[in-house]
């Protein structure tokens, strides 16, 4: 287990998830890209912080990690909560599914723990409305 497997584990179902939405909605991760000067009129910022890990093995990989992954939502401000809300239980339900997802012998188990939020903000510096959720997690190797 390595941290890009504790990533994927995480980033791969809330992007399908997003990309899969009629029309798509772009997704930002705080490890592949920054959010564009000309923001996109909704979007997803997904961040996954790593909190403590136990010592690495000679392989290099980690045998227990644990972190915090952070979902912000980003819609049209002025337009209401409705479209907000209904990306934010997006992401809530695929935090649902990943937790659902049994051990297999060749994967990183990852289990996401209880969901503090949605909270709503309506910054007065962007253009966007921001709904948020964030969850600790951990991995571990099986």
């Amino acid at each position: 287990m390595n941290y890009q497997s504790i990533r994927a584990a995480m980033e791969a179902p809330l992007l399908a998830a997003y990309n899969s939405q009629i029309p798509s909605v772009p997704v930002y991760f705080d490890n592949i890209t920054s959010v564009p000067p000309d923001a996109p009129k909704e979007y997803i910022r997904i961040n996954i912080t790593f909190g403590i890990t136990t010592e690495s093995t000679l392989s290099g990989s980690l045998d227990y990690a644990r972190g915090a992954i952070i979902v912000r939502c980003f819609t049209k401000k002025g337009a209401g909560a409705a479209r907000c809300q209904e990306l934010v239980r997006v992401a809530k339900e695929i935090i649902d599914t990943i937790n659902a997802t049994g051990k297999t012998a060749d994967s990183t188990y990852v289990r996401i723990g209880q969901i503090t939020g949605p909270s709503f903000q309506s910054p007065d510096n962007i253009p966007h409305f921001v709904g948020r959720i964030d969850a600790g997690w951990q991995a571990r190797s099986i």
